[in-house]
């Protein structure tokens, strides 16, 4: 019976192993270890604020500022009230009829899930009555203003007595995006209000 064996696939008994003609090469995926790299991650909290507690030198460096009287910065050790961290705050208001601002662009990683920001702030007054007179407000927007996410607001009728928590986990996390942390205040004609802010975080949930 015999007949010639198939040189593709060896003899039967030959155990020459079977080579078939159509067979994948044998080589792994080129994206295989990317993937795996990848899927070692561990995604950790990373602080994204420059001169969080305003203390670095020289004042207000990372920050951008345009207080109501370039006289009184808005970064200072000035006002007579301590400071939430030594050695300097931001002091916004406190001078009637002018707007303060305050800003620092920030750069969130393309990685990020969550993003949070703490701190400190505190308001003193004194005007008197529930007529809101003077306002702030602290909120993240693009770099060119369009709002992102409002976090707070605060006025005359809200004085704190101390430094009080502030604490905001946003509904986005603006991954791969530049943004702003944008605070401003506005005192009306008579009877200041000033609004402090000290010691603050902006975390990002992401991979190193």
């Amino acid at each position: 019976m015999g007949g010639k064996a198939d040189p593709k696939i060896g003899t039967p008994d030959s155990g020459t192993p079977k080579v078939y003609e159509d067979a994948p090469e044998q080589h792994g995926n080129p994206d295989a270890h990317e993937f795996l790299d990848s899927g070692q991650c561990t995604p950790q909290m990373i602080e994204l604020l420059q001169n969080k507690a305003f203390d670095a030198a020289p004042e207000g460096v990372n920050w951008t500022a345009t207080p109501i009287n370039a006289t009184y910065p808005i970064v200072t050790t000035d006002d007579g009230i301590a400071e939430q961290s030594p050695t300097e705050k931001a002091w916004m208001g406190g001078i009637v009829s002018g707007t303060d601002s305050l800003y620092q662009d920030i750069i969130i990683p393309a990685t990020a899930t969550s993003l949070v920001l703490s701190g400190y702030y505190e308001v003193r007054t004194s005007e008197t009555g529930a007529t809101i007179y003077d306002r702030g407000s602290l909120n993240l927007t693009t770099t060119t203003g369009a709002l992102i996410e409002a976090i707070a607001s605060y006025d005359n009728t809200h004085p704190t007595t101390s430094w009080t928590v502030l604490n905001h986990s946003f509904g986005s996390a603006s991954a791969g995006q530049t943004v702003r942390l944008y605070f401003t205040t506005t005192n009306d004609f008579s009877n200041e209000t000033s609004f402090f802010f000290d010691s603050l975080s902006l975390q990002a949930m992401a991979c190193p």
